[in-house]
């Protein structure tokens, strides 16, 4: 059953957070996903945080997902 992500606009870092929200899965089960994927997360004080340019590089699915909704919601406004 694939699952509808929700806008994020695009920027250079997100939360992590922020991204499971959009995606509809825990916090806890993003970060499990991003360690197999060796992406690097900075921590900044309490927060996770995700540069654009490690999603581009190493989880390309979540951010062409990203990208395509993005143009969908601009196209609406």
């Amino acid at each position: 059953m694939a699952r509808r992500i929700e806008s994020l606009p695009i920027q250079a870092l997100y939360s992590v957070n922020q991204l499971a929200r959009a995606m509809g899965v825990t916090h806890r089960r993003l970060q499990r996903l991003l360690k197999v994927e060796e992406v690097e997360v900075f921590r900044v004080g309490r927060f996770l945080l995700v540069p654009l340019t490690e999603l581009e590089e190493k989880v390309p699915l979540l951010w062409a997902n990203v990208k395509a909704v993005e143009s969908l919601r601009s196209g609406f406004e």
